[in-house]
């Protein structure tokens, strides 16, 4: 295990800058997610960090090693790639040792450390079938375990869930966690589905354009989002974002906008309000309080547009001053298209924004 040190690094590929001053330490033992969306520059990130590209500027170190210039198989790290990338013609024991036999270890000690990474894997019944005769995750757990087999200090993985339909990427998110948390591994994941960031990172990156929007744990990145760039990405539905300006003064703010009025008495501001302010008000959709009828608690109206069944839950869109907005009800409530409803919110829960700038207030 290692930390991992990325200092102020400019990447740029067929003379287009890919990612600008861009700084990230990793803690020993993290779990850290690369999260955003395709061409933010993410796999560019680990595969720099990896060896694979070249660095303009900065520096990147692995534990208390710069290796900024080293090649990748100096660099001790495990990578497991999108596509499996296995050898058709190996069976899965040759898949997994073929790097350590290619480095020269004992055979003796490829022999253990493939025993020890099939049994974490569930392998062991599979080590003499070819990839051909593997399904897809079985595969990809054989790519996994070649990595493992390195006893890296710091394991990359470059989206390697997305090949897979839901039931399996499910089974392999849990797996992978439950190995995070056997190994206590240093590992650097991408993606950009965010079910798979929330559910395995101890902190997110949250990435746009080549820059790290935000960083921190999934809590933290739901709850708390820096900017409205990460109030929309993460969510499903996303955030409900409703335009209007501040009104008040003191202790006592409100929002003013075309949907809703509403107190903002109980919201943690980051700094000082300022009336008349044009800001964004962010609502996740669990968050609204659906009602039947009003009530001091849910003072505010609108008519169902569309119900989505989801099982436990539903997802409720109605319109509200010529806006559309989502909340959740449990499947007990018997809501339709065109029923009236009511609506509250809770302020502390909330997020409000810059509208200028896009920041967090």
């Amino acid at each position: 295990m290692a930390s991992v040190h990325i200092d102020s690094i400019d990447i740029v590929l067929g003379g287009v800058p890919i990612l600008k001053n861009l700084s990230l330490d990793i803690a020993n033992g993290e779990f850290l997610v690369l999260l955003g969306p395709s061409g933010c520059g993410k796999s560019t990130l680990l595969h720099t960090l990896a060896g694979f590209n070249d660095v303009a500027e900065g520096s990147i170190r692995i534990g208390e090693r710069d290796v900024t210039w080293a090649d990748p198989k100096d660099r001790e790290i495990g990578m497991v790639f999108q596509s499996y990338a296995l050898y058709p013609t190996m069976n899965v024991e040759r898949n997994m040792s073929f790097g350590l036999r290619v480095a020269g270890v004992p055979r003796e000690e490829i022999n253990r450390r493939i025993t020890r990474v099939a049994q974490m894997l569930h392998l062991g019944e599979l080590l003499a079938r070819r990839p051909a005769q593997l399904s897809g995750g079985q595969r990809q757990r054989v790519a996994i375990g070649r990595a493992l087999v390195r006893d890296a200090k710091v394991y990359l993985f470059d989206e390697p869930l997305s090949n897979l339909d839901a039931k399996l990427r499910a089974e392999l998110r849990r797996e992978l966690k439950q190995l995070h948390q056997t190994l206590g591994a240093t590992m650097v994941y991408v993606t950009h589905d965010q079910v798979e960031a929330m559910t395995l990172a101890d902190r997110i990156a949250v990435m746009k354009a080549g820059e790290i929007q935000q960083i921190g744990t999934p809590q933290e990145i739901y709850h708390r989002p820096a900017n409205l760039f990460v109030a929309g990405f993460l969510g499903s539905p996303t955030m409900n974002l409703l335009r209007g300006r501040l009104a008040g003064q003191g202790d006592t703010w409100r929002f003013e906008g075309e949907a809703l009025v509403s107190g903002l008495e109980a919201y943690p501001f980051r700094n000082a309000p300022a009336a008349g302010r044009e800001v964004v008000l962010g609502l996740r959709p669990e968050h609204l309080r659906l009602a039947g009828a009003p009530s001091p608690s849910t003072p505010h109206g609108g008519r169902v547009t569309v119900v989505e069944p989801l099982g436990a839950q539903n997802i409720v869109w109605f319109e509200c001053g010529g806006m559309q907005l989502s909340g959740m009800v449990d499947d007990r409530w018997d809501v339709a298209p065109g029923q009236r409803m009511a609506f509250g919110i809770d302020p502390a829960r909330a997020s409000l924004f810059d509208a200028a700038s896009d920041a967090r207030l």
